[in-house]
């Protein structure tokens, strides 16, 4: 349900790159400032992390690390940007459930890494050639995948990213012009959520926060 609905959003934010994006070019080949009509960045992102969780639902979770990975997507226009993650890597255990009875040991052996994904909106507060640096907020969701009951939980988002450009090169395609660049982002996310199920006699919801920090290496169309 949540990553159906991430998914339709994160179509039409690359439908909206793919239509506003495009940088004419000069007479000399290379483009210019002042014969741009607009400007705008578009970065995908590849990378690892290291998380925890804190909050109330350690009281009865078993929290460890999988296999970590995230993607990054990111539409920025001007200081402004618009963004979209989804990663895994936390696994968050029940040991409640297979004490009652409620999951077996196929089950345990059938719990995944757990999912994020977020929709981010950014300003770039600090900006030059080289660095940037870009507080966001953002709505999201967990899957927590523990075999047979997947969980899903709505989020809110806050976070920062730390980006460091490297050299581009200058691309000519014809009527459209733009430099390609590679670039390394420190990303901190912080997703606030509240957990709660179906199996438990009291009905109470309790509140958690993921902590998430990525290191991922990108490609950007500047």
């Amino acid at each position: 349900m949540i990553l159906n609905k991430f998914k339709s959003l994160l179509a039409i934010l690359l439908l909206a790159s793919t239509c506003l994006w495009a940088e004419p070019v000069g007479a000399s080949g290379k483009s210019s400032d002042d014969e741009r009509s607009y400007w705008i960045d578009i970065a995908l992102f590849f990378g690892s992390w290291v998380g925890t969780t804190t909050g109330d639902v350690n009281k009865y979770l078993d929290v460890k690390m999988g296999f970590p990975f995230i993607i990054d997507f990111e539409l920025q226009l001007s200081r402004v940007a618009v963004g979209f993650y989804y990663g895994w890597g936390l696994i968050h255990s029940f040991p409640y459930l297979y004490d009652d009875g409620y999951f077996t040991e196929y089950d345990r052996d059938n719990e995944a890494t757990d999912e994020s994904l977020g929709l981010t909106l950014g300003y770039a507060v600090f900006n030059t050639r080289y660095v940037e640096l870009q507080p966001f907020i953002g709505i999201g969701g967990n899957i927590f995948n523990n075999g047979a009951d997947d969980m899903q939980f709505s989020t809110f988002i806050m976070g920062g990213n730390v980006d460091f450009r490297f050299d581009s090169r200058y691309i000519n395609a014809g009527e459209i012009g733009f430099n390609l660049g590679l670039m390394l982002r420190l990303k901190y996310i912080a997703e606030f959520g509240s957990f709660s199920d179906k199996y438990r006699d009291v009905k109470y919801e309790n509140y958690y926060i993921n902590h998430i920090f990525a290191v991922s290496l990108g490609i950007a169309i500047m």
